[in-house]
């Protein structure tokens, strides 16, 4: 029969972490402001390889280099391996947000560890997980939160036994804290050196006072005696603080000045508790009750240690490094350059950093400096069982604030989501190998009231806005990950270089509204903010607060084409430069002749600025050379490149024989690979030197109204007199061998 008295802290802890882990599960979106934006970048590093995705490839770089951000976009592309988009940021949500209260108990645990009820502040892990962070979608920095507490936890633990496999687990978990986030890995290294500093130089001075009396030379003896801890800890921090300083010097180098957010904000920041505030600020008033809550506790402690004349111990560092943190959320910019919420990374450790510092009135075996021998092993309280009150009214007390937190944040959550589901529900309309932007008449709008303070009025009014954080700006990011290779041109981490997707091109993806494919208008007003679209575009789904739509395009113009001697439709292209002579019945495609809708041309690099396709307005990265005049037009000049090209032709569904030819004047060979419409029909051809033509024909089958032919060649960075690292094209025919059957 079951008995509650079975029943335990642990019991709770699992509800509790499972109950914050249901509303990931329970809601179709997650409500975060950057969080769909890491989801499809990182589906972009996933599928970058892949010469098929042109149009990604065409839009982005990656940025390989090792630098914080990393490591929320290397989980969440390996998830991707397995799962869908949106089950990949619910595993990794999953993972992120239960991790924290998990890390905030072994942190606790490792420094209590001799005390029975250790656990007594772990439930402050539990509103600490569901922050203003994790809901502007700073998924690293979610990560880094656990990877804080877990290498501040591990080094308290074996800080006195330091042994090698222990130092090498230390700096794994460190290493994970940095490539997570830089904030993190700064505080964790500033706390655990202070706890250092104070922990052995108090040690190392109390042992000068015991034995003051003696000569100057002994106590100087006694002094670096008791440092060698120190020393030996310093000795293996050097690698942490290099990596540290490093970072430092270079943004230093990049943004030399920083921005205050100024006195005021900071008040109302600090005791707002607004690292834990984001749709609303219903939070605010629940966080008084959580003030309260640690102003009772804080003022049990020192009564706690008045009455048992307990004047020094180990985790006082901890109310050090809090008061530390503190100064530092007060005197640091809120952001160097495009890094911002500096204040609010900082001032979410500073209430965790308190909670070892807090007595736990019970039985505990101390060895602290300060503590009474004749004490040691007696209870805390000098009145009888009240310490149990005590503990049980703090638990209760926390936990109903860990409740009252969660109860209003997946209320929130779960209306939010559902604007979300709508926001999003056009997403798989979008085809393969095409571009979107977005634009709204207000990303704050929602159909929902929450409440927001009025400062100037000191009341709380609803409004149907939310007030911290945009959740619907970038989950727009969700129609790029439906269908292959498409383009989110309102991509915003592709601007800065701690992520690991860059702008190929910034012009060639600026201005996204001219050359996007879709634009999704979100709260659509008949405004001129969307006057251009009606013209250009056709709407193709809406909702109450949506609107989706396509441009318009063009029916494949058949008059471009010929007739071959069996009566088949035939192209025929000869690349080169475009004031070159042209071979017979050929149109010229020089390297700046870009894809019209109905016609041909480029598909990849062209200056969106320029929506009139003005010659002297585009930029490519294709180039183009004159040959010998024995040579034929078709064989004399070509087009060539280093980088990946899309050659686009509209043209009726059926079967093509598509005949290339590739030769070179030059003394070198070139290798060349061709894709056509994603499928390999060349690979790995080398064109061989000196005028030797090379015609290679293949079979297509078309199915979708367009044939894009992609050509690339391997990426070495080394070039040699025999072997030249760019691809070269003269020309290329299309003939239609078999029409599409009628539906």
């Amino acid at each position: 029969m079951f008995n509650w008295r079975n029943l335990s802290w642990k019991h709770l802890f699992v509800v509790l972490l499972i109950l914050h882990i249901l509303p990931i599960w329970i809601f179709a979106y997650f409500p975060s402001q950057d969080g769909p934006s890491h989801v499809y970048n990182a589906l972009v590093l996933k599928e970058y390889s892949q010469h098929e995705n042109f149009k990604m490839r065409d839009a982005w770089q990656l940025n390989i280099t090792i630098f914080p951000n990393w490591l929320s976009h290397i989980a969440l592309a390996a998830l991707l391996y397995i799962f869908p988009p949106v089950m990949s940021e619910k595993i990794f949500l999953t993972i992120a947000i239960g991790m924290i209260p998990i890390a905030f108990f072994y942190f606790l645990n490792a420094v209590n560890k001799d005390n029975k009820e250790k656990y007594l502040y772990a439930w402050l892990g539990f509103p600490f997980a569901y922050n203003y962070l994790l809901y502007m979608g700073f998924y690293n920095f979610t990560l880094s939160m656990s990877f804080f507490f877990f290498s501040f936890g591990y080094w308290w633990k074996y800080k006195d036994n330091m042994q090698l496999k222990h130092l090498c687990i230390l700096y794994v978990l460190l290493l994970l804290t940095y490539l997570s986030h830089i904030a993190s890995y700064g505080l964790v290294v500033l706390g655990i050196s202070v706890a250092a500093g104070c922990i052995w130089g108090s040690k190392a001075l109390a042992e000068v006072w015991r034995v003051r009396r003696e000569n100057v030379t002994e106590i100087t003896k006694h002094f670096i005696v008791n440092l060698k801890p120190f020393f030996r800890f310093l000795l293996y921090m050097v690698p942490i603080y290099f990596v540290l300083m490093d970072y430092y010097l270079q943004s230093l180098k990049w943004y030399p000045t920083g921005s205050h957010r100024g006195m005021e904000w900071i008040k109302d920041y600090f005791w707002g508790v607004k690292s834990i505030v984001y749709f609303t600020d219903w939070h605010l008033s629940a966080n008084s009750f959580l003030l309260v809550i640690l102003g009772i506790t804080i003022v049990i402690s020192i009564a706690y240690r008045i009455v048992q004349k307990q004047w020094i111990k180990q985790t006082d560092v901890f109310l050090l490094i809090a008061f530390l943190f503190t100064y530092m959320f007060i005197k640091a910019p809120w952001g160097y350059g495009p890094g911002g919420w500096i204040n609010d990374r900082i001032h979410i450790y500073i209430l965790l950093m308190l909670a070892p510092w807090l007595i736990i009135p019970g039985v505990e075996k101390s060895t602290d400096l300060g503590k009474d021998p004749s004490q040691q092993g007696q209870p805390f309280w000098p009145i009888s069982n009240i310490h149990i009150f005590i503990r049980y009214a703090i638990t209760t007390c926390l936990v109903i604030f860990t409740l009252l937190h969660f109860g209003r944040t997946a209320l929130d959550h779960g209306r939010i989501s559902t604007e979300i589901a709508e926001l999003v529900s056009g997403a798989k309309m979008i085809e393969p190998h095409t571009t979107y932007s977005h634009r709204s008449g207000g990303w704050h709008k929602s159909e929902f009231e929450f409440e927001h303070y009025n400062y100037s009025e000191k009341i709380m009014k609803k409004e149907n806005a939310i007030k911290y954080v945009t959740p619907f700006v970038h989950s727009t990011a969700f129609y790029g990950v439906y269908a292959d290779d498409v383009v989110h041109m309102a991509n915003y981490e592709a601007n800065y270089n701690y992520f690991p997707i860059n702008r190929n091109n910034k012009d060639s993806v600026g201005l996204g509204y001219i050359r996007a494919d879709y634009v999704v208008a979100w709260y659509y007003p008949e405004t001129e903010m969307f006057a251009d679209l009606t013209p250009n575009y056709d709407i193709i789904y809406e909702t109450e607060r949506l609107k989706l739509f396509k441009r318009k395009t063009q029916e494949t113009q058949l008059n471009l084409w010929d007739r071959s001697e069996n009566g088949n439709l035939i192209i025929r292209f000869d690349m080169q430069p475009v004031s070159a002579e042209v071979e017979k019945n050929y149109y010229i495609v020089g390297p700046k002749t870009m894809y019209l809708s109905g016609r041909y041309g480029w598909d990849t690099e062209w200056n969106p600025s320029d929506p009139l396709h003005k010659e002297n307005w585009r930029i490519s990265p294709r180039s183009a050379f004159n040959g010998s005049v024995e040579q034929t037009p078709l064989t004399r000049d070509a087009v060539f490149g280093k980088e990946d090209a899309a050659f686009r032709i509209d043209l009726p569904n059926g079967t093509y024989r598509v005949t290339n030819f590739f030769q070179t004047p030059e003394d070198a060979t070139h290798t060349v690979n061709m894709l056509a419409n994603g499928k390999p029909i060349i690979k790995n051809l080398i064109v061989p030197p000196h005028n030797e033509l090379v015609e290679k024909v293949a079979t297509v089958e078309v199915e979708n109204g367009y044939l894009v032919l992609v050509i690339y060649t391997p990426n070495k960075r080394i070039q040699t007199h025999k072997k030249h690292t760019h691809w070269i094209w003269n020309g290329c025919i299309v003939e239609q061998i078999e029409a599409a059957e009628e539906e």
